[in-house]
């Protein structure tokens, strides 16, 4: 503990607040919560100093023994459940609660919104063509169960059946993982082609693509996959590439951590559940493909990504196909629900998306890299359409440690 005071030279007593004692129960043997701790330690870099208490561990691992033995003025905890929420209860101490596997533990949490990024995961397959798609998920995991219902949510809207695969990840119950992939590679060879499948996670996509490759499926012509979490390492590992929605670890810690700070305070925060959205989808080999039938379409969309951020214009693109403007209008319409100019422009605004959180671009560099002739009409265009100015965006996703959520 800080001393409650110190003497000046001049004699004069100087009171010196403690800083608060703060348990982080936060795994610290995977990624996703190594970047939360990221954010938190962005917040307190920007904000008054915590002492900290915190020691390696993995998820699922019981709470240390010394949670009970200290006195603590807050605890931020990612494995809470039942019994732990009833001993917070119990220590009548502020907490937030990051778990992603519980609901309605009565406490005040933070967490991502994962119905969020299946219906991200789902726009990202819709945009290439997809007409039949397929979930591969954990069973009564409460986390895969939201990014189903969200992806459910956006292809349902397209009139589409969508069939779902899923086994236990933990318990008694799981299968040999042997077994696992050769029940998946049955259900691929059954799925109608081409086919979009998201997985949960990233590890299940790893499944997924060891049963396409068991199956002599062809990834992405007959058999598209899109995992979550985006661990840039796995994802390349993967034979090919696996695109990946990239949800917000970094920008949950620093949320959580602003949020234990008020109700350390004794402030009364306007929310008690907080859900952080993903980023964006960082898209690899996994993905890369048109899965329309149309020739002119399929020719047509892969010129305009591959030219597009050039200088590339729709009199190039008819000219490459050989169309006329209405007919190319009309196929991508039927096709892609988008018109030709329509895609040219979603191009450059996930060229943009992609430069604001990946480098420290000025916005005159980005605009030359997207396409722009002038900055200031793609900062008009693109708040138009995402509803942010590219700053406020580069504020909130940039360089991997994701800007603040404000809750207060």
């Amino acid at each position: 503990m800080c001393p409650a005071g110190i003497q000046r030279k001049d004699g004069i007593q100087s009171e010196v607040t403690p800083a608060p004692q703060v348990a982080l129960i936060i795994e610290t043997s995977a990624i996703y919560g190594r970047r939360i701790l990221a954010g938190v330690a962005r917040y307190l870099r920007t904000h008054h100093r915590w002492s900290v208490f915190i020691e390696q561990h993995e998820l699922g691992t019981p709470p240390p023994t010394w949670l009970t033995s200290g006195h603590w003025d807050g605890i931020l905890s990612r494995p809470t459940d039942q019994a732990m929420a009833r001993l917070f209860r119990r220590m009548k101490v502020p907490v937030v609660d990051l778990n992603d596997l519980y609901e309605n533990l009565d406490l005040p949490w933070v967490g991502s919104d994962h119905v969020a990024i299946g219906t991200m995961g789902a726009s990202h397959l819709l945009e290439r063509g997809f007409r039949n798609f397929a979930f591969c998920g954990f069973a009564h995991e409460l986390w895969s169960m939201q990014r189903f219902n969200g992806f459910c949510s956006a292809v349902s809207q397209n009139n589409v059946p969508i069939s779902l695969y899923e086994t236990p990840w933990r318990g008694p119950n799981v299968p040999r993982w042997d077994q696992d992939i050769e029940h998946i590679v049955k259900w691929l060879i059954a799925l109608p082609k081409p086919a979009a499948i998201m997985a949960c996670n990233d590890v299940r996509g790893l499944h997924v693509l060891d049963a396409c490759s068991r199956a002599g499926l062809l990834v992405p012509e007959e058999v598209a996959v899109l995992g979550v979490d985006d661990e840039e390492i796995m994802c390349e590992l993967c034979s090919p590439p696996l695109s990946s929605v990239a949800p917000n670890p970094e920008g949950i810690g620093y949320a959580a951590a602003e949020l234990l700070d008020a109700l350390m305070a004794g402030k009364r925060p306007r929310q008690l559940r907080i859900f952080v959205d993903p980023i964006r989808v960082f898209s690899r080999q996994s993905t890369d493909v048109m899965a329309v039938s149309d020739w002119a379409v399929a020719s047509a969309a892969r010129f305009m990504r591959e030219q597009t951020l050039h200088g590339c214009r729709l009199t190039d693109v008819l000219q490459k196909v050989n169309v006329s403007r209405a007919t190319l209008e009309k196929r991508f319409r039927k096709h892609l629900n988008r018109s030709p100019k329509q895609e040219m422009r979603r191009i450059k605004i996930e060229r943009i998306k992609q430069l604001l959180v990946e480098t420290d671009f000025t916005l005159e560099r980005i605009a030359e890299l997207s396409g722009f002739e002038h900055p200031e009409y793609m900062s008009v265009l693109f708040k138009r359409e995402t509803g942010q100015t590219p700053g406020k965006y580069r504020n909130q996703f940039g360089e991997r440690l994701r800007g603040r959520s404000p809750v207060l």
